[in-house]
């Protein structure tokens, strides 16, 4: 005879032990490194399987799902007058799920050896000179790509992201993309648009998502952020590292165009923050009309579908959500992607213009090395702090990305 208080209690059990690990991971980096070279790719494709078998996004439904468990709980344990404990175990026990499927899909990921010291590398602390060649040559490659931009197809392109995501797999440890993982457009996009997120990784389903108002322009950058994302990057400026050198390698101008743009607007905060006033005003001359445009009219874009006091509320949430699991900048982690470009090219010994070395992983061409994880590395540095003083983090305040409220007149200096 099925007992159904027995079934549950060993549901419980099961939870709890998968809870004890998810702690683990988070206290014990060489944990969370078995997790995300071993645990991980298998989750994320049978997940990733089952969400296939929908055309829709499931992520949303499951969290729908989760609220609207709680509130019944709520509202059954008042209609029943239930006691204050079986509310609260009942409540727990939802909560504690929600928490093991976060984690266990592609939360522990976070606790993992970081990108530099997986490649036995360190952080370029750079200077002004630096950043100004830095600055120099994304201003070329920018202009060059710009001129002839056409058009692209999704299908293709997202091909051509999951096999450069399989080189890097192989490379750096991250999982490899398959087949059937596609791009999918949030159910409440609309919602979405309110708050400015032009895309997300859902980790219920490890769904990739790309908002569906996101312009041609910004698409395979998005697209190319949600897939690293979805390999296993958690740091948003890795992610944004790794779409920018998705988009820099490929052949067509279209894409090369999408990664350049869309790292313009920490370029600008950077530019802030490095130059002096007239240096400002030569530099942004130097910026093409066409990428000044798009970048503005996307700002204006995203504006006026932008509600303001959601997106107030959303950005809270995400920035307790990045600070509760070890990123201490929050939401500001996405700044640090120029850091992350100057050191990555500075191992690699290129520039800018350089693709990434496509070289067997190992070889003495490699200067990074072939991905060994450090089973007893230290807590996972911040990949945003880098010789940019305050003036760095006050800066950027002023520019919002995507869809911001305060353009400032980039570029009234250079008029």
């Amino acid at each position: 005879m099925f007992d159904k208080s027995n079934s549950i209690r060993k549901v419980t059990i099961l939870g709890l032990i998968l809870l004890a690990f998810c702690i683990a991971c988070r206290f014990f980096t060489h944990i969370a490194d078995i997790y995300a070279l071993h645990i991980y790719p298998a989750v994320s494709c049978t997940l990733s399987l089952v969400g296939a078998l929908f055309p829709f996004s499931l992520e949303e439904l499951v969290v729908s799902g989760f609220v609207a468990a709680i509130v019944l709980i709520a509202i059954q344990a008042i209609r029943r007058r239930k006691r204050f404990i079986v509310w609260l175990e009942k409540t727990l026990v939802v909560l504690m799920w929600c928490l093991v499927w976060f984690y266990m899909g592609w939360g522990n990921n976070y606790y993992r050896t970081n990108l530099y010291l997986r490649c036995g590398i360190q952080q370029v602390s750079y200077d002004r000179e630096t950043f100004r060649r830095f600055l120099n040559d994304y201003t070329v490659k920018l202009n060059d790509a710009a001129k002839e931009a056409g058009t692209y197809g999704k299908e293709p392109l997202e091909t051509d992201a999951k096999l450069f995501y399989s080189d890097v797999a192989s490379q750096y440890g991250y999982a490899t993309l398959h087949p059937w993982q596609h791009i999918k457009k949030p159910v409440f996009n609309r919602l979405f648009s309110a708050v400015s997120i032009s895309g997300y990784m859902g980790p219920f389903f490890c769904e990739a998502q790309v908002n569906g108002d996101v312009s041609e322009a910004y698409y395979p950058y998005v697209m190319a952020h949600e897939l690293a994302h979805l390999a296993g990057v958690t740091s948003e400026a890795e992610a944004s590292y790794w779409a920018f050198d998705f988009c820099r390698q490929s052949d067509d101008k279209a894409v090369r165009y999408s990664g350049f743009l869309s790292l313009f607007p920490y370029v600008l905060t950077h530019a802030k923050a490095f130059l002096n006033e007239e240096e400002y005003a030569a530099w942004t001359t130097t910026v093409c009309d066409k990428a000044k445009e798009d970048f503005t009219a996307n700002q204006a874009y995203w504006q006026e579908k932008r509600v303001p006091w959601i997106a107030r509320i959303q950005k809270w949430m995400q920035d307790g959500m990045l600070h509760s699991n070890g990123v201490s900048q929050g939401v500001s982690d996405y700044f640090g992607v120029i850091s992350i470009v100057i050191t990555m090219d500075a191992a690699a010994g290129v520039n800018l213009a350089t693709v990434r070395l496509n070289v067997s992983p190992g070889s003495q061409a490699d200067p990074l090395g072939r991905y060994q994880p450090s089973l007893s590395g230290p807590k996972r540095p911040n990949l945003c702090q880098n010789s940019i003083d305050r003036r760095f983090w006050a800066q950027k305040q002023q520019i919002i990305c995507p869809g911001g409220s305060n353009l400032n007149a980039y570029f009234r200096r250079s008029r």
